[in-house]
């Protein structure tokens, strides 16, 4: 494991956008995604992401020129068509327009279609905590699940992020509807390690912790058993439908590459319409009370989603943020080859 420093890591992530061809702005920004989820200790979706974003760059599936067009609205909610735009840049831009719909109107929706994989779902959440509302966030992918009683992948792993804004700490849940991300089975597979828990099925149908046998069923588990997969259904079809966008069934029949999905983006201005100290009151007991558990083990305490990721942060910001070799030397080799 390498520990690269966060200048220097988004200095080299940034000549190898500009390489790829995007422009400085959004060079930039695109940089300070990847990296920044990796400082936050979201490894799954960030730097080891990199080189697989170039590769839908050069095959066509992002297209680096693609502006977001505002295709419809009604009151707070707005539909956007993304044209198969940059998905992390389309992610914030939206999360950042519902932000500011719900100063004017307290609740505001924002709907994308024809986007691209966002990374880190949680990074819009924190965005929207951080303006002092409510987040929520969604998307649909490529099929990678099977329905519950299933053998065949017919519904997404549908990334939901639910945050909640708090002085004394925000709270972001971020979960796929699969009991392990896909970006976590590869990060594990490449640590040469097993799951903590059971994430899936061995091609055999048996029960298992090897992230490799389960990239190799196709079979992951979805979180809650039959209650993870009838959630992946309602929010495909909560966010196709508001977006006229495309269902998980139709990027699948389209491809067998994740292009052209659907989000949804929400931000509810709760403080402006309730006492705020009221509120914040509220949000603190609730948290008090879910930290006084008593845990399994001494040595592990209780944490709210969300709780350590500035800590993680910070120690990656002084020790540098690790990045697998491997991974690193690709990135060198994209952004040094002549």
């Amino acid at each position: 494991m390498l520990y690269i420093p966060y200048d220097a890591l988004t200095d080299t992530l940034e000549k190898g956008l500009l390489r790829a061809g995007l422009d400085e702005k959004r060079a930039a920004q695109l940089a300070d995604v990847f990296a920044g989820n990796s400082a936050e200790g979201v490894y799954s979706h960030g730097v080891n992401r990199y080189m697989r974003f170039l590769g839908e760059v050069e095959k066509g599936i992002v297209d680096l020129k693609a502006e977001t067009e505002v295709v419809s609205s009604f009151g707070a909610l707005e539909v956007r068509d993304a044209h198969f735009g940059i998905g992390p840049i389309n992610a914030e831009d939206a999360m950042a327009r519902a932000v500011a719909l719900s100063k004017e109107h307290g609740i505001a929706c924002v709907a994308v279609r024809n986007t691209n994989h966002w990374l880190r779902p949680g990074r819009y959440g924190w965005q929207a905590a951080n303006a002092g509302v409510i987040g929520m966030c969604w998307s649909n992918t490529i099929n990678n699940m099977p329905a519950w009683g299933a053998v065949d992948p017919r519904l997404g792993n549908n990334p939901i992020v639910l945050a909640i804004p708090r002085k004394k700490g925000n709270v972001v849940a971020d979960l796929a509807m699969t009991q392990f991300a896909f970006g976590k089975l590869e990060i594990a597979k490449l640590s040469h390690e097993q799951l903590p828990i059971y994430g899936g099925y061995d091609e055999n149908g048996n029960l298992t912790t090897d992230p490799e046998a389960i990239q190799k069923s196709k079979r992951p588990l979805p979180i809650g058993y039959w209650k993870g997969s009838a959630l992946s259904l309602a929010l495909d079809m909560i966010a196709s439908a508001t977006a006229l966008g495309r269902t998980t069934a139709m990027v699948a029949a389209d491809s067998h590459t994740e292009y052209g999905i659907t989000q949804i983006f929400i931000a509810i201005n709760f403080r402006a319409a309730v006492d705020p100290e009221k509120a914040d009151e509220i949000l603190d007991t609730a948290v008090d009370y879910l930290l006084g558990s008593t845990p399994v083990d001494p040595e592990k305490p209780v944490r709210y989603p969300g709780q350590n990721t500035a800590k993680i942060r910070e120690t990656n910001l002084s020790r540098g943020v690790p990045i697998h070799e491997e991974t690193w030397e690709k990135i060198l080799a994209y952004v040094n080859e002549k």
